[in-house]
């Protein structure tokens, strides 16, 4: 009976804290405003939120840490320089949209097969790596062994006008000296 009892109170709780909210308009913790949809106009806005870091069992062998701020549409720096070793770039996304951090060796222009279409192949065959893109006002870290030369830097989440961040002036420039 006790246990009955217990569970009718529970199941009671429940069914009143689920009717339960702030209906206050200005309330900047609305789940709208959380949502991928509402972060920005990216089409690539299903996954927005979570960082997922990049070998992260490496950062503490980092030789040097770059912070980066990724927003619409750029990177800032937009230019870097570092040493060659195992680097982290610790990111800020302060922008509104998803973004990603993406490195091409090589440097050069990222391959399309057309306009907002990356030629992902291409991208592949050239050795790019990335961290995958994640919502605004996140934070994500990626560490790479890195060998000297030069590399490009973008992101090509698509936008709602389907061009890339990329395309629309998201780039930068990495030189890794030896």
């Amino acid at each position: 009976m006790r246990t009955r009892t217990i569970l009718l109170t529970l199941v009671c709780c429940a069914l009143a804290m689920s009717g339960c909210g702030d209906d206050d308009p200005d309330d900047a913790t609305d789940a709208a405003a959380s949502t991928p949809a509402a972060a920005g106009d990216d089409q690539e806005a299903e996954e927005a939120g979570e960082c997922e870091p990049v070998n992260a069992d490496m950062e503490g062998d980092a030789d040097q840490v770059v912070e980066v701020t990724l927003s619409d549409f750029a990177f800032n720096p937009v230019s870097m320089e570092v040493d060659a070793g195992t680097v982290t770039f610790a990111t800020t996304n302060e922008g509104g949209s998803v973004h990603e951090f993406a490195v091409l060796p090589g440097g050069g222009d990222v391959p399309f097969v057309e306009e907002g279409v990356p030629d992902e192949d291409a991208l592949e065959a050239a050795g790019a790596f990335e961290m995958e893109g994640y919502g605004p006002g996140g934070t994500c870290n990626a560490t790479w062994e890195l060998e000297p030369g030069e590399y490009t830097l973008f992101c090509i989440i698509e936008a709602s006008d389907g061009l890339t961040h990329y395309e629309k002036g998201m780039a930068g420039s990495l030189t890794v000296r030896g």
